[in-house]
């Protein structure tokens, strides 16, 4: 058996052992999911820009449709075929935006459940180390008290064969045992 600083020892580092490997994982997935939010507005520019050459290659053929019928671009000009162009346009770009916040909504809610989560885990290796801990010392301060009740019976045990044998006096065995002697 080790002793109480020992046994202190042992479950503190214990414990620092599994905090730090659980940090490491905590900042490893917290760094992910950073990378997440920060690459998102890439990610969603490059479907914007789809919808703005989308949006120009309409306006292209609404144009060449206008100037085919005879109409100059700047003269007749389908007012409705444009305005719907436009109206795809907006809407295109809304359900980027949309779809965007909706993304980085879930990553932050991501973020702030691995937070709960980390948090929680800490907590839990705190007392499943300090339960340890306590059962450690318990079986420690048992197995001394068990030395010392055998110490103590072999010095009784000793001191009574002493006494037996008229060896030492009923006071002498008082002095080494702590235990009086009745008189019979």
């Amino acid at each position: 058996m080790g002793t109480a600083n020992a046994i202190d020892q042992r479950y503190d580092n214990l414990a620092q052992a599994q905090i730090a490997q659980l940090k490491a994982q905590y900042e490893q997935n917290l760094a992910g999911y950073q990378s997440q939010l920060n690459s998102a507005p890439a990610q969603y520019q490059s479907l914007r820009n789809e919808a703005y050459v989308n949006h120009a290659l309409m306006e292209r053929a609404r144009r060449e449709n206008m100037a085919n019928m005879g109409l100059s671009e700047a003269g007749g000009r389908s007012q409705t075929v444009e305005q719907r162009n436009t109206n795809r346009l907006l809407g295109t770009l809304g359900d980027v935006s949309r779809q965007q916040r909706d993304y980085s909504d879930n990553v932050n809610l991501a973020l702030a459940n691995l937070g709960v989560q980390y948090s929680a885990d800490l907590a839990g290796i705190s007392a499943n180390t300090e339960a340890q801990r306590n059962a450690a010392l318990l079986e420690q301060q048992r197995w001394e008290a068990q030395q010392a009740q055998s110490q103590a019976n072999s010095v009784f045990d000793q001191a009574y064969k002493l006494y037996r044998k008229r060896l030492i006096t009923a006071a002498q065995f008082t002095a080494m045992t702590g235990v009086k002697l009745r008189k019979r």
